[in-house]
């Protein structure tokens, strides 16, 4: 798959202090590090999101038309390296890097889109990015049959929240509220349908922009739809505090009301058949 390199510059000289920026690296959680003689690589890998980049110090410069450049900015031989696919929530959390990076060692940014050497500037980083991105799909639709569109806003809510998780399972713990995970389904459409489980009787957190909830009665599982859910439900839901909007919590004040309203309305069948995909599979 296509990069997108992001290439280090600094003014008036080519020195690099290796053992600051080692300890830069070490001191972000998600870093290894690995070294030979084709360079020095800082991996970030993401093991809740499942995305990968890296940071490389090479040997020469991969800067093509390099002569063309302003010669009071040196080239260190230093890029970000990412898939052209990745989601602009993971770019722009390497991006974030990049940013301290420029400020603790007086970088500069290069982009072979650029007409220059620039300061760091992350909406003109960011554009390219996505730009780049579309340019590469159009090249390449039948990449669009393996992976499935959604808008960035969304994108980047079910990526917090699943990032969140483990804070969110903490928050509530002694509450022993349940903090669910997404199921990620494909009807025959092959549009994406987010849900998740909700053990009936028990409390809960409600996951943003959800379709359908799998409610387990214990002999078996009925398929509801979110929205209907929610038009009954709503005024004895709360929002989770400082979170995500639309993330709401069951307290146990109203949990005898939820239970009567899954047990008694009425709810439209499902008829959608549905298969799993996974979140990996997801891009905007």
């Amino acid at each position: 798959m296509e990069k997108f390199r992001l290439h280090f510059f600094k003014e008036n000289t080519r020195e690099i202090d290796l053992k600051e920026t080692i300890s830069f690296f070490e001191a972000i959680e998600g870093f290894e590090i690995e070294s030979d003689d084709k360079g020095l690589r800082f991996i970030f890998k993401d093991h809740i999101l499942k995305y990968e980049a890296r940071f490389l110090i090479l040997p020469k410069s991969q800067v093509r038309d390099i002569y063309r450049l302003n010669p009071r900015f040196l080239d260190i031989n230093f890029q970000l390296e990412i898939d052209i696919l990745t989601p602009n929530y993971f770019f722009n959390k390497m991006i974030e890097i990049v940013k301290q990076l420029t400020e603790r060692f007086n970088y500069y940014v290069y982009h072979e889109t650029f007409e220059n050497v620039l300061n760091f500037r992350r909406d003109l980083i960011v554009k390219v990015f996505s730009l780049l991105k579309e340019r590469y799909l159009q090249l390449n639709p039948k990449l669009l049959n393996e992976y499935h569109l959604i808008k960035t806003d969304k994108l980047n809510n079910i990526f917090r929240y699943m990032e969140d998780n483990l804070e969110l399972h903490k928050f509530y713990e002694q509450s022993n509220t349940y903090v669910p995970m997404y199921h990620f389904l494909i009807n025959k459409e092959n549009e994406l349908k987010l849900a998740f489980e909700w053990k009936q009787n028990t409390l809960t957190v409600l996951p943003p922009n959800i379709d359908y909830i799998f409610v387990n009665r214990g002999n078996d599982m009925m398929m509801i739809k979110f929205d209907e859910f929610f038009d009954f439900a709503n005024k004895y839901l709360e929002e989770v505090p400082g979170f995500i909007k639309n993330t709401y919590v069951v307290k146990e004040k109203s949990l005898k009301r939820i239970n009567r309203i899954l047990r008694r309305k009425k709810f439209s069948k499902v008829l959608d058949v549905f298969s799993n995909t996974s979140h990996t599979k997801l891009m905007d």
